[in-house]
C-alpha cells in the first residue's frame, strides 16, 4: 500500500514538472516572438529598384526583433515600380524615397503600413491614380507625394487621417473636384493642392480644419466664390488661389482672419476686389499692385 501511494505521489510530481516545462515552454515562445525576415526582404526590394550595392545599415533602422522601423532612401538613384511587397513592413514608421526616378503606380499594399508615420515619395515620377488604401494610414501625420505625375481625382478615403498635419499633392495632374470629405482632417495644419487640373468649387467642409496654416490651391481651374465658412480658419496665415476661375467679390471676412500673412489671388479675371479691402490688400502685398479690379458694382436704392 505504501508503494502504491508512493507511486501516485511520483507520478503526481511528475505529472506536476510536466505541467510546469508545457507553461514555461509557452511562455517563452509567447514572449520570444520570431525574428523579423525585414532585412532579407529590404535586399531584395534594394534589387528590384536597381540597387542591390546600397548598405541597408545606412539607410534603415530596425528594432530589437529586426523588423524594419525607418527607411531613407532620398537620391539614390533608385529607378522601376514600387514592388508591392513594401506593404510586408508592418512596423515600419518612416519611409522617405525621395528625389529618385521611380515610376509606375502607387502600390495599393502601402495601405498595409499600418505604423507608418511620415511617407515621402516626392519628386518621382509615379503615376496613374493616389490609391484609397492610403486613407488606412491611421497614425500618417505627413503624406508627400508631390512633384509626380499621379491623375485621376483625390480620394475621399484620405479624409479618414485624422492625425495628418501635412498633405503634399502639388504638381501632380490630379483633376476632379476637391472632395468635402477633406475637411474631416481635423489636424492638418497644411494642404498643397496647386500646379493640378482641379476644377469646380472649393467644398464648404473645409471650414472645419480650424488648425490650417497653409492652403495653396493656385494654378488649376477651381470655380465660384469662396464659402463663407471659410472665415472660420481663424490659424490661416498663407492663403494661395492665383490662376483659378474664381468669381465675385474677394469676401470682406478674409480681412478679420487674425493671422493672415499672405494672399494671393492674382490671374482671376471674374474675381474683383470691394473697394473696402483695397487698403487692407495693398498692405498684405505692400510692393506689388492690386491683382483684381476693384468691384464696381453698387446696391441698388
Amino acid at each position: 500500500m505504501k508503494q502504491q501511494r508512493g507511486m501516485a505521489r511520483h507520478e503526481r510530481w511528475a505529472v506536476g514538472l510536466l505541467a510546469i516545462w508545457v507553461w514555461l515552454s509557452w511562455g517563452m515562445g509567447a514572449w520570444s516572438a520570431p525574428l523579423c525576415r525585414d532585412p532579407l526582404l529590404l535586399r531584395q526590394i534594394l534589387a528590384a529598384l536597381g540597387r542591390p550595392e546600397v548598405k541597408v545599415e545606412e539607410v534603415a533602422l530596425f528594432d530589437p526583433d529586426q523588423c524594419l522601423v525607418q527607411l531613407v532612401l532620398d537620391r539614390q538613384g533608385l529607378s522601376g515600380s514600387l514592388p508591392p511587397e513594401i506593404g510586408q513592413f508592418r512596423r515600419l514608421r518612416a519611409l522617405s524615397l525621395s528625389h529618385n526616378q521611380l515610376s509606375g503606380p502607387l502600390p495599393p499594399e502601402l495601405g498595409q503600413l499600418s505604423q507608418l508615420e511620415n511617407l515621402f515619395l516626392d519628386y518621382n515620377e509615379f503615376s496613374s491614380s493616389i490609391p484609397s488604401e492610403l486613407g488606412q494610414l491611421r497614425n500618417l501625420r505627413g503624406l508627400f507625394l508631390d512633384h509626380n505625375q499621379l491623375s485621376g481625382p483625390i480620394p475621399p478615403q484620405l479624409g479618414q487621417l485624422r492625425h495628418l498635419e501635412n498633405l503634399i499633392l502639388q504638381n501632380n495632374r490630379l483633376s476632379g473636384t476637391l472632395p468635402g470629405q477633406l475637411g474631416q482632417m481635423s489636424s492638418l495644419k497644411g494642404l498643397f493642392l496647386d500646379r493640378n487640373q482641379l476644377s469646380g468649387p472649393i467644398p464648404p467642409q473645409l471650414g472645419q480644419l480650424r488648425h490650417l496654416e497653409n492652403l495653396y490651391l493656385s494654378d488649376n481651374r477651381l470655380s465660384g466664390s469662396l464659402p463663407p465658412e471659410l472665415a472660420q480658419l481663424n490659424q490661416l496665415r498663407d492663403l494661395r488661389l492665383a490662376r483659378n476661375q474664381f468669381t465675385g467679390e474677394l469676401p470682406t471676412f478674409l480681412a478679420e482672419l487674425p493671422r493672415l500673412e499672405r494672399l494671393h489671388i492674382e490671374g482671376n479675371p471674374g474675381l474683383c476686389l470691394p473697394a473696402a479691402l483695397s487698403e487692407w490688400f495693398a498692405g498684405l502685398n505692400p510692393a506689388d499692385p492690386l491683382p483684381a479690379p476693384i468691384c464696381s458694382w453698387t446696391p441698388s436704392r
